[in-house]
C-alpha cells in the first residue's frame, strides 16, 4: 500500500501498482478494489480512491525533423517551435484499440455468440492549428514543406533547385521528409514519474495546408487561422511512457517557477531598464500618475529640495555615473527553479537581472 494505515482517508486510497497491469510501470494507480462509491451506499472514508483524475493538455515534444533540411537548420528550428509553443490546438492525435470479433449463432432466439478474432489500433489524423503571424510564415513554411517534398510544377522535390547536390540529399526515405513527436499526458502535479502515459507518432508531414484566405469583403478584416493536416502512425507501449518520464526529467519543466517569471518586454525588475528609455527622457522623467505621488528617488531618479512634488521638475535623471552605480548596486540574481539535490545544482536556471 502507497499510504500509511494510521489515517483512515488514505488506507488503501492507492497502489504502487497492479500486477499484470504492464502499461502502469511507474506511477501510483487508484485502489477501485476498496473504493467503490456506487454499490448501496457511499463509502465516506475512502473517498481518496475514488478520486477523479484530471487531464491537463499534453506536452508536445518534437524528436525528429526531416534530414533533407540539415542544410536548412533554420527550418528545423522553425518547425519545432512551432509545434511545441506556437500551435494553439492538436487534435486528432487520438487513438483507441478494437478487438474484433466473428459473431455465430446460438440458440434459436436470434442471439450471437462472438469469437475473439484480433486486436487493432486505429490511426491518427494529427492537425495543429496557428493563429497566422507577421510575414505568412506558418502558411509559408508548410508550403515550403510540401513542395520540398514535391513540387506541383515539377512533380519532384524542390531541394535540389536550391542548390542541395547528391552528397547533400538524403536517402528519400520517410526520416527525409517527415518529423515525429512524443506526446505525454501529465498529472496534476507536473511530475516526471507520475505522467499518466505518453506516445509517439512517427512519418508526420503535412497533407493539407488549407486555403491562403485571400478575399474581399468590404468592412471586414480577418486575422488567417491555419490548420495543417498530417498524416501520422502512432507507438504505444510501456517504452514510450518510459522515454516520456526521461524526456519530462529532461526538460525539467516542473522544477521551473513561473513566479519568477521576469516582468515585461525588456526582463528586468530594474525600472531604470524596465521603463521605456524614451519615457525616461520625458520633461520631469516617469509620469507623475506612474509614481502614483510617491517619491521615487531609490528608483534613479533626484527630487531637488525646494521642489514641489508633481511639479514638472519634480523628477531629474540621475546622471550616467549616479545611474551606473544605482545599476550596479541594485543588480540580483533571480533563481528561478529548484534544484532537486545539491548535486543537480548546476542546473539551475539563474537569470541575472540588471
Amino acid at each position: 500500500m502507497a499510504n500509511s494505515a494510521n489515517n483512515q482517508f488514505m488506507s488503501d486510497a492507492l497502489l504502487t501498482q497492479v500486477v499484470g497491469m504492464g502499461s502502469q510501470v511507474h506511477g501510483e494507480v487508484a485502489n477501485v478494489a476498496r473504493s467503490g462509491q456506487n454499490g448501496t451506499g457511499v463509502r465516506i472514508t475512502k473517498l481518496d480512491g475514488a478520486t477523479p483524475l484530471a487531464f491537463n493538455p499534453v506536452i508536445p515534444i518534437v524528436l525528429t525533423v526531416p534530414t533533407m533540411w540539415n542544410k536548412f537548420p533554420q527550418k528545423q528550428e522553425i518547425l519545432r517551435a512551432l509545434m511545441e509553443t506556437h500551435a494553439r490546438n492538436i487534435s486528432g492525435i487520438n487513438f483507441s484499440y478494437t478487438l474484433e470479433t466473428d459473431p455465430k449463432p446460438i440458440g434459436h432466439d436470434g442471439q450471437q455468440m462472438d469469437t475473439p478474432l484480433k486486436t487493432t489500433r486505429s490511426q491518427p489524423s494529427p492537425s495543429a492549428t496557428f493563429t497566422e503571424y507577421t510575414g505568412n510564415i506558418v502558411y509559408k513554411f508548410f508550403m515550403d514543406w510540401i513542395f520540398d517534398i514535391q513540387h506541383p510544377d515539377t512533380n519532384a522535390s524542390a531541394l535540389p533547385a536550391m542548390g542541395l547536390t547528391n552528397s547533400d540529399m538524403p536517402g528519400w526515405t520517410m526520416s527525409a521528409y517527415s518529423m515525429s513527436m512524443l506526446f505525454i499526458q501529465p498529472d496534476p502535479t507536473g511530475l516526471p514519474e507520475r505522467i499518466i502515459d505518453a506516445f509517439v507518432i512517427c512519418n508526420m508531414f503535412p497533407k493539407e495546408i488549407g486555403e491562403i484566405g485571400f478575399d474581399r469583403q468590404l468592412g471586414t478584416v480577418t486575422i488567417p487561422e491555419r490548420s495543417i493536416n498530417f498524416t501520422g502512425i502512432v507507438q504505444h507501449n510501456n517504452n514510450t511512457k518510459e522515454l516520456g518520464i526521461r524526456m519530462m526529467k529532461l526538460l525539467g519543466l516542473h522544477r521551473i517557477n513561473y513566479s519568477n517569471a521576469l516582468p515585461g518586454v525588456t526582463g528586468s525588475v530594474n525600472p531604470a531598464v524596465a521603463v521605456q528609455a524614451q519615457l525616461h527622457n520625458l520633461e520631469g522623467g516617469t509620469h507623475w500618475e506612474a509614481n502614483a505621488g510617491v517619491d521615487r528617488g531609490q528608483y534613479g531618479y533626484n527630487t531637488p529640495k525646494g521642489s514641489s512634488m508633481g511639479s514638472s521638475g519634480s523628477y531629474i535623471p540621475l546622471s550616467e555615473e549616479s545611474n551606473a552605480a544605482y545599476q550596479a548596486t541594485t543588480s540580483q540574481n533571480v533563481t528561478n527553479v529548484i534544484p532537486d539535490s545539491p548535486a543537480n545544482s548546476e542546473l539551475s536556471v539563474t537569470a541575472a537581472l540588471e
